[in-house]
């Protein structure tokens, strides 16, 4: 069996890295520079590249728009779920919907279709205020707002697609909630599920989760967890499967639920019908066997086995300056010769590796405890260089 991966970031990087590291032939479409090093790129053409691919292989979709677009309709080797489902991820208005009629646990909300319903309903809330793209706004699609003229301005430009580039359409309002945020992912087989270590990652551009929010700017893992919320968490994805059950499908992937730990009860923020990135870079190193197997059982229908953490795995991502906004590209990059490290927005021009992205590398640092895990991968992200780096100095602190 070869392994067929859709995306070009670290987290596509990552997995692609677990499965070689068994063993597997790897394709990436289309990959980055790094992820040569570890298979082979290939353009990316759509229904085209996915039909081309043998049905003995299994493919695995990084990125939601694969998804949502409907690779997994058009092949029956696809590990995600057909684009009906991954409307959960693809629309915030059907997730939050649906979670409604399934009673399950989310916060209070309401659905504006055009600026003046914004006005009128914006008012049945109190800062701050979370208004959400309905779509597809690559991590830009949340406002959180203290005043009222200021969420009703950028709402309205949110609806008539003024304020982010491709991005129009209905938003959510959403209840604020005080608490505390824990990404949980699973490996799903329609109502079988496998709920992946805990990782902690961290939106926030800069120190003290200051500055604009971005794709994550690194992650820790494993992040302790109470047997207590665990079991409520199971309850939220068991919920979940049983609704996409009643609504006639079967999910078979990779389910992640963005939550708010809120007076002690996990409240479902949003849905992601893939891997988080960065924290799948985490959870690969915390143990690159056990994932393989658990994704390969997860995409056969055997049994699951839960994922055993080997010690502590720390992501320091590198960014370019100017990111989230406008990253600046094309600064050459010197890498150290040793340390685990997964590309992202990196490109090769004339044999020399350069900046393509905001989010450029992923620097890895494992070991026996969160400190010696921590210090690794500080001392990496240090040696690599290239002009206008950016990293947080508080990961895993």
């Amino acid at each position: 069996m070869r392994v067929h991966i859709l995306g070009s970031g670290g987290r596509e990087h990552a997995i692609g890295w677990a499965f070689s590291q068994q063993g597997y032939e790897v394709h990436f479409y289309p990959g980055n520079a790094g992820t040569k090093r570890d298979g082979t790129n290939h353009p990316y053409e759509g229904e085209k590249t996915i039909k081309g691919i043998s049905d003995e292989d299994v493919i695995i979709p990084g990125s939601e728009e694969y998804l949502v677009e409907g690779v997994a309709n058009w092949k029956s080797n696809v590990f995600g779920p057909i684009k009906e489902v991954a409307r959960l991820e693809g629309s915030k208005v059907f997730a939050k919907r649906f979670m409604k009629k399934y009673g399950i646990r989310t916060a209070r909300f309401e659905v504006a279709e055009t600026p003046e319903e914004l006005k009128e309903k914006i008012k049945k809330f109190s800062p701050p205020y979370v208004i959400k793209a309905d779509g597809l706004a690559r991590g830009k699609g949340v406002l959180i707002l203290d005043s009222e003229e200021e969420a009703i301005e950028k709402g309205s430009k949110l609806i008539t697609g003024e304020l982010i580039k491709g991005v129009k359409g209905p938003v959510v309002i959403d209840e604020y909630l005080e608490g505390d945020e824990l990404s949980a992912m699973a490996i799903v087989n329609g109502r079988d599920f496998v709920i992946l270590p805990f990782v902690r990652d961290y939106k926030r551009l800069l120190d003290n989760d200051r500055g604009p929010n971005t794709g994550g700017m690194g992650s820790w893992g494993p992040v302790s967890v109470s047997q207590e919320t665990v079991s409520k968490i199971e309850e939220l994805f068991d919920k979940t499967l049983w609704g996409v059950e009643k609504e006639g499908y079967t999910y078979r992937g990779f389910l992640y639920l963005g939550l708010m730990l809120h007076d002690g009860d996990p409240y479902i923020l949003e849905y992601n019908v893939r891997l988080g990135d960065p924290e799948t870079e985490v959870i690969v190193v915390l143990n690159p066997e056990a994932f393989v197997n658990a994704v390969l059982e997860g995409y056969r229908g055997g049994r699951m086995e839960a994922i055993r953490p080997n010690g502590f795995a720390v992501d320091v991502v590198l960014a370019s300056k100017g990111y989230p906004d406008n990253p600046e590209k094309g600064k050459e990059i010197t890498l150290p010769e040793d340390g685990l490290i997964f590309f992202a927005g990196v490109a090769e021009k004339d044999g020399k590796l350069v900046t393509a992205g905001g989010r450029v590398l992923h620097c890895m640092g494992s070991g026996a405890t969160r400190e010696e895990a921590r210090k690794k991968a500080y001392e990496l992200a240090e040696r690599v260089q290239f002009e206008g780096k950016m990293y947080r100095r508080d990961i895993a602190s």
